[in-house]
């Protein structure tokens, strides 16, 4: 049985029927212990009311008592025998043993087992189980001067009594295992049904399609199955449709370039285009490309791991100001002009990924800058901020400004030159060297990027 319907069904029935089983035996032995127990206290308590009632009745009573006690039937051929047993009742049924009876201690030495009579010989009472007149009984025998009080009573739990409440309790045994089945199988259906349902829904997502969140069946387990691939789901979903945007982005950004160079080497080949003008577009493409696949692969190391970020002291302000030295004639070009405020700033960080970072936000914000305006570079310990004046960010896009591609083109300015990963590489490179970052729109106008360091 490979099904976990069926296998649940199995345990749960399983389970069950041992219950069921251990009840019994356990309700057997116990019902016949307390069964006799309360056998053996009602008689003894008897047996010492009798023997308190005789002892304080005249002698002449005791002695008729006796008589009568000692005399149930007319003596027999065989009586004195040991343990001798009377003939058996018409149909085959014993005799029924007198429940109270006063009896001589011989006749009580015969009636019971060696031990009661040495007992009773003794001056001691004896109390105990034994086949009295043909029945199994339970006995209390107290000796009073040269008589002994014989109090009997049947031992139900030997006898057919016992045997049909045995049988009564078997049938209500096989009720409940009837019971606990059906319990079992709505039990298990219960449980595998949202398990198909989940199933279905991942074969769904693993055809390509998107599934109908699984819903809640009200069982925490089950719950928490289901939020994980409800989860899972809406997230593969997500990472396939920027899988699709970077995919239309990156195609986008490289067949540009390609086809000015394309253009560029045809136009040389017709004579149409100087060379040295050509040289030169066809060399700012290639740039173009190179930081395209360089940015590419950055990103993908950054994902796999395998991009080694150093930890060492270092002073932000220095770092601002090589990455300025590094942008100025991109700034110069467009007319942007770059201040660095605050320092010194230390950090513990990676002073070539850092530098890294600085260089992304400065391009950035000289890229999406109009001319005449200035790009600010403000830096304090463990924290560096690069704002800009172009036209901001919507708030609706501001929790994603940092994904790739996302913010390519932001509202109110910006260029198409850009790859659209500066920002993905800058959040990746600051959680790689144990930091964060973060981005907000100014007052003025313009956003403010801040990149948060270890000191």
């Amino acid at each position: 049985m490979r099904s976990l319907r069926g296998r649940l069904f199995v345990s749960i029935l399983a389970a069950v029927l041992v219950a069921v089983g251990v009840s019994l035996a356990l309700g057997a032995v116990l019902t016949k212990s307390a069964v006799r127990d309360t056998i053996r206290d009602d008689v003894e308590a008897q047996a010492d009311a009798f023997a308190s009632r005789y002892e304080a009745l005249p002698e002449a009573v005791r002695d008729e008592e006796r008589r009568r006690g000692s005399r149930p039937r007319p003596p027999r051929p065989g009586d004195e025998r040991q343990g001798a047993k009377p003939p058996p009742r018409p149909g085959g049924a014993p005799p029924e043993p007198r429940p109270v009876s006063v009896v001589s201690l011989a006749r009580a030495e015969r009636l019971l087992p060696e031990s009661a009579a040495a007992d009773l010989r003794a001056g001691l009472p004896a109390d105990g189980s034994a086949e009295i007149r043909g029945a199994d009984s339970i006995y209390a025998a107290r000796p009073v001067e040269d008589a002994v009080v014989l109090v009997t009573r049947r031992d139900v739990v030997t006898g057919d009594d016992f045997s049909n409440y045995l049988s009564a309790l078997l049938i209500a045994s096989g009720v409940a295992a009837l019971l606990a089945a059906a319990a079992a199988v709505l039990v298990a259906r219960r449980m595998t049904q949202p398990l198909r349902r989940l199933g279905g829904a991942a074969g769904e997502l693993a055809a390509g399609r998107r599934p109908e969140p699984v819903p809640a069946e009200g069982i925490d387990e089950l719950d928490e199955l289901a939020s994980a691939f409800n989860e899972m789901s809406q997230r593969l979903a997500v990472a396939h449709d920027a899988e699709r945007a970077v995919l239309l982005s990156v195609s986008h950004d490289l067949r540009t370039p390609l086809t000015s160079i394309r253009g560029y080497a045809e136009g040389i080949e017709d004579g149409t285009i100087e060379p040295r003008v050509a040289a030169a577009v066809v060399g700012r493409e290639a740039n173009r490309l190179e930081r395209l696949v360089g940015d590419l692969l950055a990103l993908a190391r950054l994902r796999q791991g395998v991009l080694e970020v150093g930890a060492e002291p270092v002073d932000l302000a220095a770092v601002a100001r090589e990455a300025e030295e590094r942008m100025r004639p991109r700034a110069a070009e467009a007319g942007v002009e770059v201040r660095i405020e605050g320092g010194p700033a230390p950090a513990v960080a990676d002073h070539g990924r850092a530098l890294q970072v600085v260089s992304n936000l400065l391009e950035n914000a000289i890229r999406v800058s109009p001319p005449g305006e200035a790009v600010t570079i403000a830096v304090g310990p463990g924290e560096l901020s690069v704002a800009d004046r172009g036209g901001g960010i919507p708030e609706t896009e501001i929790p994603r400004a940092f994904e790739r591609f996302h913010l390519r083109a932001r509202a109110g300015g910006g260029s198409s030159e850009g790859a659209g990963l500066g920002l993905a590489i800058v959040r990746e490179l600051s959680e790689a060297m144990g930091g964060g970052a973060a981005v907000e729109n100014r007052p003025d106008g313009g956003a403010r990027f801040t990149v948060r360091l270890p000191t």
